[in-house]
């Protein structure tokens, strides 16, 4: 009888080296592979900076609070930043597209004529997270004032109001514009 008992913890001993080890195997098996995604996307952002080097310096997506600031028809538009001189170029404008879902999430870009909205990283809006945005979906761009929206041939449409556009279309901070999944409010 005693034998069996050296025979039973013998085997429930080989039992628990076992599971020790497979736990080991699982626990080394997920380091690699998070390792192995850190390196791609690693890879993936140098790839894409070495295809557009210019996306470095360019106002990409930006989940910020911060405020909008409205266009000044003088020298420019004023700046409370306190970051630069207080003014925005001649001819360009600063925008910001607020998640009526989640406002706290807001994209927001300043400095150019005219913003491209879509999912490639090098778009001036860039809206990663949402599957149903195209690479480049529209365009923002201030004419004269007024601010205005082009759909860019995109897959799922780019609607103001509940409507579908299909042409270049005036818009207002009251408007509600549908990229995608999502509905945002514009200021600019």
């Amino acid at each position: 009888m005693d034998n069996l008992l050296i025979l039973t913890n013998a085997e429930a001993a080989n039992t628990l080296a076992l599971v020790a080890w497979v736990l080991t195997f699982f626990i080394a098996l997920n380091a690699a592979i998070l390792v192995y995604t850190i390196i791609r996307n690693a890879r993936a952002a140098k790839k894409r900076m070495n295809e557009n080097p210019s996306a470095e310096n360019e106002s990409n997506v930006s989940l910020t609070s911060r405020a909008p600031k409205k266009p000044d028809t003088g020298k420019g538009t004023e700046s409370t930043d306190g970051d630069d001189d207080g003014f925005l170029p001649e001819g360009t404008f600063q925008i910001s597209l607020t998640d009526l879902a989640n406002p706290e999430r807001t994209f927001y870009a300043e400095g150019k004529s005219a913003y491209l909205v879509g999912r490639r990283p090098q778009m001036d809006l860039c809206i990663p997270d949402d599957g149903y945005v195209s690479g480049t979906h529209c365009k923002f761009e201030l004419v004269e004032g007024d601010l205005f929206l082009t759909d860019l041939e995109s897959s799922n449409g780019t609607k103001v109001n509940g409507v579908k556009i299909t042409e270049k279309t005036k818009v207002t901070e009251k408007d509600v514009v549908r990229i995608g999944k999502m509905e945002y409010r514009v200021n600019y």
